[in-house]
């Protein structure tokens, strides 16, 4: 890579071939910057024009090893910005539409509160390692240093520090201080206690379940809020056009006011009729594109999404009726609804805790060994036993007597609570399916009412432009044309909501 710095070339130089940039011999033009006088350094000139269209001659640097490395990187780097930001364009333009199914598989992997019951779903599986690891021989090892003049004798008539815990009866002390020191490996093994272990860990798979079961509700309410979200969003999409459509018609009935009253067939009042009507027009769609932008938020936020990378929706909002029937969908609702199944489970672990607390009733059988040594100084000698224990509760308090009634009323609390829950979800499926039903019968009657208010502003048109009707006639027609498509764009809208709350009310699993 050369740099270039400009010289000011003062005269011709005589041989000097510009083709060929050579000088006969060993001449050089003169060359000034400013007052001073140069003789040019370099062997290869280069001509070019100033501002002043002036020739002018460059000379060439050369860059050093350094600058060059320098150069070279800043030159990747500028070469991996542009592939980066070309990357992202073109996935930015892969992501152009979004689709019903993306958006609810987007749901699924991106929303928080999925991944919020997905990990509580890993710790409550966790869980049931825990309450099993009683169930297994349970090793440890200690040690321990003492430091001292006191000392006592043995069972073994052995010289002994007096230890913590009734380790020796102190009988003597020397004044001369020493050390004492103890290092064992035990292991302890639960035998038999009468379900109380075992009971733990049935409570804690039963957890487990119920957790799953949280996990599926939350996926489903996830996706009914999805669909929600991307229904509101077509819905306000569907409104803007409306706002538009209702905007054009108000400047096609202003422009046509003028005409009327330039040629003397109208009043002033139909051109300021005219002209307040289109300024509350406008300012409808104003309204419905912040609706649309609020929208779009709110399903961004469904979506887990920090920016919106779509450029368009597909629009499925049309709908097509289908056949279903009530009991059909109570059935289904009984064996698929999650919170059902949760509560079958919670019955499990309430039974399970009971199991727990009638244990506290009987007695604990566990077996132990142990290795280690002892001694004073420098001189450990190694002891081991093995043996095994009885631990039987005598009286606690009536601890475990209201330990056994608070779990019988959690059991029968727990199965009421099923019964409610298996009323509420009949009685959910039954609204959501008459709600369907009902949307639908709107749906038609809203079809029939656009048509109708179509029909009249076509009229009204036609009149106003015969001369025969007045411009309030034209207005009042706007208004109820507009007012009759927002009404079945708000109809569709209720059917798909309705639709997805149906989904969610037999609990169709996603």
């Amino acid at each position: 890579m050369l740099l270039r710095r400009p010289w000011t070339f003062t005269g011709a130089s005589p041989g000097f071939d510009p083709d060929n940039r050579s000088y006969p011999g060993d001449r050089q033009p003169r060359l000034l910057k400013g007052r001073a006088a140069y003789r040019r350094p370099v062997n290869r000139p280069a001509r070019s024009l100033n501002r002043d269209n002036r020739k002018v001659w460059t000379q060439e640097r050369i860059l050093s090893p350094m600058d060059k490395i320098l150069l070279q990187f800043c030159q990747v780097a500028a070469m991996g910005i542009v592939f980066c930001l070309a990357g992202t364009a073109l996935g930015e333009e892969a992501r152009g539409r979004l689709t019903l199914d993306e958006a609810v598989q987007l749901a699924l992997k991106q929303n928080p509160l999925v991944t919020q019951s997905k990990e509580r779903m890993n710790a409550a599986a966790e869980q049931i390692g825990v309450s099993r690891g009683a169930l297994f021989p349970q090793a440890s090892f200690s040690g321990t240093y003492f430091y001292g003049n006191a000392f006592s004798r043995t069972a073994k008539g052995q010289t002994a520090l007096a230890l913590p815990g009734g380790m020796g009866t102190p009988i003597t002390a020397k004044k001369e201080a020493t050390s004492f020191e103890v290092y064992r490996f035990s292991l302890n093994q639960l035998i038999y206690d009468f379900g109380k272990t075992t009971g733990r860990v049935a409570s804690s798979r039963a957890g487990h379940k119920q957790a799953a079961e949280d996990y599926a509700n939350t996926r489903q309410q996830v996706v009914l809020d999805t669909r929600t979200a991307y229904f509101e969003y077509l819905a306000s999409r569907r409104a803007i056009k409306v706002a538009e459509e209702n905007v054009r018609q108000n400047q096609e009935l202003l422009k046509q006011a003028k005409s009327f009253y330039e040629v003397g067939l109208r009043a002033k009042i139909d051109v300021t009729k005219a002209e307040a009507n289109l300024a509350n027009a406008e300012a409808e769609l104003i309204r419905a594109r912040n609706l649309a932008d609020v929208s779009r938020v709110s399903l961004m936020a469904v979506l887990g999404l920090k920016t919106w990378p779509y450029r368009e929706v597909e629009d499925i909002l049309e709908v097509t009726p289908k056949v279903l029937t009530l009991k059909e969908l109570q059935t289904s609702a009984l064996a698929q609804r999650p919170e059902i199944r949760r509560n079958l489970y919670q019955q499990e672990g309430d039974k399970a805790n009971l199991q727990v607390a009638r244990a506290g009733y009987f007695p604990s059988f566990n077996a132990f060994a142990a290795y280690g040594w002892e001694g004073a100084r420098n001189t450990l000698e190694d002891d081991w036993w093995v043996g095994a224990g009885v631990t039987f509760p005598l009286f606690e308090g009536l601890s475990t007597y209201h330990s056994v009634r608070q779990a019988k009323a959690q059991l029968r609390s727990t199965e009421a609570s099923g019964e409610s829950l298996v009323l509420t979800i009949m009685k959910e499926v039954e609204q959501s399916y008459l709600d369907l039903m009902s949307a639908w019968e709107v749906i038609r009657a809203r079809v029939k009412a656009k048509e109708a208010a179509a029909e009249n502003l076509r009229l009204a048109w036609g009149r106003y432009r015969a001369g025969v009707g007045d411009i309030i006639e034209v207005t009042d027609a706007q208004v109820q044309f507009a007012r009759a498509d927002l009404d079945y764009v708000r109809a569709l809208f209720d059917y798909r909501v309705y639709e997805a709350r149906l989904d969610k009310a037999i609990g169709k699993p996603f």
